[in-house]
């Protein structure tokens, strides 16, 4: 169960207040895994299926949230799935490509919508860019991999340390309401309901194995700007350390 509180500016919806509380009850049901099928090939998948309630709690959060309108109060599922193939083709080269996805039974609530934008998703978008409650992004890409020889230089890296230089395309596409009907009119919520998003570009991975991964990329937007919330930045880049203890 989650409590949940969104803000927004004073005065904005003026007695009803600034804060809109909800509560989120679910639970999901999830399988993955991993084959390999083909020689120099792995391919993993996942699936994960997750019904839930969602609560708005007070009048700022159903104003804000157009729970009339949506209907996405009440009852709610959605499905989230996942494929992704890793092949090496010659030598210190391989070829990525995976697809993942979401789909939901009616309109969502903003705390449930699947993000087609951000880093792991086509990530020429910000965080939070193409909000869609059915989705789908693809992604395809070419890595070249090579160790890192021990040098006076490169010993603060690590024993077995490897850079990876990669270019890659992303392409996202979804609905931003599962049904386009307003429930309180009758007519339709927004005039254009897709949304398709993608971009290209570069990023290099410098890691070690059990240890550290630092990623550095630049993404190219080749698509339309998100008309969900209108940025139109052309270029953005991502910074990523993981450390493991």
């Amino acid at each position: 169960q989650q409590s949940l509180t969104d803000k927004y500016p004073v005065g904005l919806y003026g007695s009803t207040g600034s804060e809109g509380r909800k509560q989120v009850s679910l639970g999901s049901l999830s399988v993955a895994g991993s084959v390999a099928d083909v020689p120099g090939g792995v391919t993993g998948f996942s699936v994960k299926g997750t019904t839930g309630n969602l609560d708005y709690r007070n009048e700022t959060a159903r104003n804000m949230g157009f729970s009339r309108e949506l209907g996405s109060s009440g009852h709610f599922s959605r499905l989230n799935w996942a494929l992704n193939h890793d092949q090496q083709v010659w030598g210190p080269f391989s070829v990525y490509t995976g697809v993942n996805g979401q789909m939901a039974n009616h309109n969502l609530d903003s705390s449930q919508k699947y993000l087609l934008g951000g880093p792991g998703a086509v990530r020429a978008y910000d965080i939070g860019a193409g909000s869609v409650d059915n989705g789908t992004v693809a992604t395809g890409e070419v890595r070249w991999k090579h160790d890192i020889p021990e040098t006076g230089l490169t010993r603060w890296l690590g024993a077995l340390p490897s850079v990876t230089v990669a270019a890659f395309y992303d392409q996202g596409w979804g609905e931003q309401y599962a049904e386009n009907r307003n429930r309180v009119s009758g007519g339709r919520i927004t005039p254009d309901n897709h949304v398709n998003l993608s971009g290209a570009g570069l990023y290099t991975t410098v890691a070690e194995a059990g240890n550290y991964a630092l990623t550095l990329t630049w993404a190219h937007r080749t698509g339309n700007a998100d008309p969900v919330s209108g940025l139109a930045d052309r270029d953005r880049f991502w910074v990523s350390a993981v450390k493991s203890f």
